[in-house]
């Protein structure tokens, strides 16, 4: 079923243009020219979304909006405005005081249809997805394109997955700026043609517009949560879905900023993070022999996240709450880096000068100031951002904060950080990486000792942990009651 949109607008022409446009698209488009029509409108029907002009007169855009939001709280609005030259910013109604005043999205006119579209997709479901794609009989013919690199982003054949109906036209390359479209958006999903070119042509990775990463990540995860939540899964495959969705999530965030639906996108993960980390309880063996080493931030930051809220599980303060919030801190915690020179995004601490180095050290208090004013974001993720380098001896930066004024799971990233940049660094599987972090005398007071001991029970069947008292009888950690 197409997904109906109220489109409110006084430019008749601008009205028609857009319902044919969004039609086909495979949206029903309901046109009215005021407020007080829209008002009818909202009261005889209900909406996937309302695009509405906050110039339109016979009730004001912004009364509209007033009334959606008392009488159809959950409805999504997309506010259309229009900025006068010469007009003082604060007369005028920007994105910034549209989304205060209740809409979802802004956009200021003229735009193109297509950046009114990107919005709307943001807000869909996978099932809005699957419904908004006009689905064609079979597979279509391969098409040879040119376009420009920075378009498109990859993932691996053997990491791709799709609904009946692929949701994106998907690309292969054959060399600079120039693909081949093998499935088009709406075609029945051909496992042969993706199969084909793997094993007769040799391709590792497939291409699909960076526009696209939305669809990707949300049917991805919604895939993944099946997958996590299936007893009969096999863990290695649980991790590697979560992995290859978080990184396209992150990828997305880091080029489109904190938008809500990114941060909705973002939460969503962390709850499957909780699903994995929970309910599986062979991940140790996946743990001991993982061996992933893309030095990417992307896979720096799911790797964090995966180590963080499994040292989490092992204390017995643990809950869904603190272990999504902390998921979610983690897929961000590097997200002021965004604001440094270009050229430290790849090197080592080691190889830095001090001006660098000082340069370097403030990514913690520029990636609080990227999310501070996020009322979606709440106040424990912002600590852990801003402290996820402070020591616990008092040697870490900005603040050189110790001992208990760190918020314990701040120390926990800080831990999973430095113990992802050893495996990633040095190329190392996780248990040799411990021994490097154990015998490193010099950085090991930087860390609660029971955090530390934590993260060694990640690697111990949980079973003998419970029942052989795994760690050494002087341990300051109390062992987890058998569930």
């Amino acid at each position: 079923m197409a997904l109906k949109l109220l489109i409110v607008d006084s430019d008749e022409e601008w009205l028609f243009s857009a319902k044919e446009y969004f039609e086909e698209l495979n949206y029903s488009a309901t046109l009215v020219s005021n407020g007080k029509d829209a008002q009818v409108a909202l009261y005889n029907d209900s909406f996937f979304a309302v695009i509405l002009n906050v110039a339109v007169q016979n009730h004001p855009g912004i009364q509209v909006l007033k009334f959606i939001r008392s009488n159809h709280a959950a409805q999504k609005v997309i506010m259309l405005t229009e900025l006068e030259e010469g007009v003082d910013e604060e007369d005028q109604w920007t994105i910034e005081k549209l989304v205060k005043a209740g809409a979802n999205e802004a956009i200021v006119k003229p735009f193109e249809l297509c950046d009114l579209k990107g919005l709307l997709e943001g807000h869909q479901s996978v099932s809005d997805m699957v419904s908004t794609i006009k689905k064609r009989s079979g597979v279509s013919a391969e098409e040879e394109v040119e376009a420009v690199d920075d378009k498109f982003t990859h993932v691996r054949i053997d990491d791709f997955y799709s609904s009946k109906a692929v949701l994106f036209d998907i690309f292969i390359k054959l060399k600079s700026n120039r693909y081949i479209k093998i499935l088009h958006a709406g075609d029945t999903f051909s496992k042969e043609r993706i199969d084909k070119y793997k094993t007769e042509k040799n391709v590792e990775f497939l291409y699909f517009d960076k526009k696209d990463l939305y669809k990707y990540v949300k049917f991805n995860n919604f895939f993944a949560k099946n997958v996590i939540n299936n007893p009969k899964a096999p863990s290695v495959l649980k991790v590697k879905m979560l992995q290859n969705v978080s990184e396209k999530f992150l990828e997305q965030a880091f080029s489109e900023g904190m938008k809500p639906q990114i941060i909705d996108q973002g939460k969503e993960i962390a709850e499957n993070v909780y699903e994995l980390i929970k309910g599986d309880e062979n991940l140790y063996q996946v743990f001991r022999s993982y061996s992933d080493f893309d030095p990417n931030a992307f896979t720096h930051a799911y790797l964090v996240t995966l180590f963080s809220t499994s040292i989490i599980k092992q204390f017995e303060w643990e809950s869904k709450t603190t272990i999504e919030c902390t998921a979610l801190a983690c897929m961000f915690h590097d997200i002021g880096k965004m604001q440094l020179d270009k050229t430290l995004l790849n090197m080592k601490t080691s190889d830095m000068s001090e001006e660098q180095l000082e340069e370097y050290r403030k990514h913690p208090e520029l990636g609080l100031e990227l999310i501070s004013s996020n009322s979606l974001i709440n106040n424990s993720v912002k600590q852990i951002i801003l402290q996820h380098h402070e020591h616990y001896d008092g040697s870490g930066f900005p603040f050189s904060k110790k001992g208990a004024k760190i918020l314990t799971l701040s120390n926990i990233v800080c831990l999973a950080d430095n113990f992802v940049h050893i495996i990633q660094d040095q190329e190392l599987k996780p248990m040799e990486a411990l021994k490097v972090l154990l015998t490193n005398r010099e950085e090991l007071p930087w860390y609660n000792s029971k955090i530390v001991e934590c993260l060694i029970k990640v690697f111990a069947d949980p079973a003998k942990i419970r029942k052989e008292m795994y760690l050494p009888s002087n341990s300051k950690v109390v062992n987890r009651k058998a569930s």
